[in-house]
C-alpha cells in the first residue's frame, strides 16, 4: 500500500523533526506503538498494537529539520520518507510510506485493501491529530502569556 501525507502543523520544525527522527520517537508520536527493541545495524523492532509483527525499520537518511527517510525488513517491506518546510508561522509535513506485508505473494494487495490500509491511515491520522492538540496547547499558553499582566516598576 502506498500512503501518502501533507499535513500544516504550527509548530516548530525543530519540534516536528523531534517525533521522526527514530524508530524510538515515533513511539512517542503514535498511540498503536508500543516497546522499541535495538536489533543489528541501527535497525529497530517496533511493536505495533493489534498486530502479530513489528515494525522492523532503519533510518537510512536524516538530514535534521529537513528530511528523514526509513526503510523496513521482515515481515513489514518498504520504505517511507517525511520532509518538513517552513512556511511562516506553520511547517509543511509531507512524505509517503509504502509498506507490505511479505510473503502473501497475489493475495498481498487484497489483504491490504480489506485489512490494513484502513489501520495504516489511522496511525497516521493518530499521530497527526497530536501534533495539532499539541500545537493548539502551545498556541493558548503563548496567547495567555501575552495575556498578563505586566508589573510596571514605580517611578
Amino acid at each position: 500500500m502506498f500512503l501518502r501525507f501533507q499535513e500544516r502543523i504550527a509548530l516548530p520544525v525543530s519540534t516536528l523533526y523531534g517525533y521522526f527522527r527514530t524508530p524510538e520517537d515515533w513511539v512517542r508520536l503514535y498511540g498503536s506503538f508500543g516497546r522499541v527493541e535495538v536489533l543489528d545495524d541501527g535497525w529497530r523492532a517496533v511493536k505495533l498494537a493489534g498486530f502479530p509483527f513489528p515494525l522492523v525499520a532503519k533510518i537510512t537518511e536524516d538530514r535534521p529539520s529537513q528530511l528523514v527517510r526509513w526503510r523496513f525488513r521482515g515481515f513489514w517491506q518498504g520504505e517511507g520518507e517525511v520532509r518538513f518546510d517552513p512556511q511562516g508561522d506553520t511547517v509543511l509535513v509531507e512524505g509517503f510510506e509504502h509498506i507490505r506485508p511479505s510473503g502473501l505473494s497475489f493475495l498481498a494487495p487484497v489483504v491490504e485493501r480489506l485489512f490494513l490500509e484502513r489501520r495504516f491511515r489511522a496511525i497516521w491520522r493518530a499521530g497527526f491529530r497530536r501534533l495539532a492538540r499539541e500545537a493548539a496547547r502551545a498556541h493558548a499558553a503563548a496567547a495567555a502569556q501575552m495575556a498578563l499582566p505586566v508589573a510596571v516598576p514605580p517611578a
